[in-house]
C-alpha cells in the first residue's frame, strides 16, 4: 500500500514547531530574578509616614503564561532577592502577597523571558496596623455660661473629655479617644470609603452643670491614608457649654 509522500511531509513540520514552541514552565535555560520590598505602616505616630526594608523570606510565586495556577513558589532571601531558574521561553507573572487590613492583595509583575537571565520590576508588598486606611481628627472645646449667657473669652480644651465614633447604623461605638491638650482628638485605622458618626461624652473631667448635650457629627471618609475632614471642608469641632 502506498502513502501520499506529502503526509510524512506534513508530519514532520508539526513535529518540528511542535518541538519549537512549548509552552512556558520548567525544563529551558532562561531565568527569573528581582527583589520584594516590605513596606510597613504603623499605627502610632499619627501620620502616615512608612519604613520601606527588603523583604526577607516572603513568598514570591511564578504563574506560567496565562495559567493562573501557582507554577513555582521560592523563597525571598535577606536582601529581599529571588530566582527562578530553569524557565522556557515565554511570558510570566510573578507576585508576592500583601497583607491588607482584612484580606491579602497579590502585588504582580510581567515578565517576557528569551535565554539567559531576566530583572523583574521590583515589587512592593505593604503591612502593618495602619495598612489600608485612614484617620479622622477633630477638637473639643469648653464654653463657659453664667445665668445662661456665654462668658467671653472662656474658650478652652475640653482636656481628657472622651470621644466616641460608631458606624450611623450602630446603636454603640466600636471607638474612643481622649481629648488631648490643644483639645484635639485623633481616631486611627478607620476604614476608609464610608460614613462615621462622632460624638463626645456628657461627663467632662472636672466639671458638673453641663447644659445639654452636644449634637453627634457626621463625617465622610473617601480614600485610605488622609485625613478626615479634608482641608477645607467643615472641621470636626464640638463645643461643650457648662454654666457655672
Amino acid at each position: 500500500m502506498k502513502i501520499n509522500s506529502c503526509f510524512f511531509q506534513l508530519l514532520a513540520i508539526s513535529f518540528l514547531f511542535g518541538s519549537c514552541n512549548q509552552d512556558e514552565g520548567l525544563g529551558g535555560a532562561s531565568a527569573i530574578e528581582g527583589y520584594v520590598y516590605m513596606i510597613n505602616h504603623p499605627d502610632d505616630i499619627y501620620s502616615f509616614q512608612t519604613d520601606t526594608f527588603p523583604a526577607l523570606d516572603k513568598d514570591v510565586y511564578l504563574e506560567f503564561g496565562n495559567d493562573k495556577s501557582i507554577g513555582a513558589k521560592t523563597k525571598s532571601g535577606r536582601e529581599g532577592y529571588y530566582r527562578f531558574d530553569y524557565l522556557r521561553d515565554g511570558t510570566y507573572t510573578v507576585y508576592a502577597l500583601s497583607d491588607m487590613k482584612d484580606h491579602k492583595t497579590a502585588i504582580a509583575t510581567t515578565v517576557k523571558v528569551n535565554g539567559n537571565s531576566h530583572r523583574a520590576d521590583t515589587l512592593y508588598i505593604h503591612t502593618g496596623d495602619a495598612v489600608e486606611s485612614a484617620m479622622v481628627k477633630g477638637r473639643v472645646w469648653i464654653q463657659f455660661y453664667h445665668n445662661g449667657e456665654p462668658e467671653p473669652e472662656t474658650l478652652i480644651p475640653a482636656v481628657e473629655t472622651r470621644v466616641f465614633i460608631k458606624y450611623p447604623q450602630d446603636s454603640t461605638y466600636f471607638d474612643d479617644v481622649r481629648v488631648g491638650n490643644q483639645g484635639i482628638f485623633i481616631f486611627q485605622k478607620i476604614k476608609p470609603h464610608q460614613p462615621y458618626e462622632v460624638y463626645v461624652s456628657t461627663e467632662v473631667v472636672g466639671y458638673k452643670n453641663i447644659l445639654f448635650p452636644v449634637d453627634p457629627k457626621t463625617v465622610e471618609v473617601g480614600d485610605p491614608y488622609k485625613i478626615y475632614p479634608l482641608e477645607g471642608e467643615e472641621p470636626l469641632d464640638f463645643t461643650i457649654k457648662i454654666n457655672y
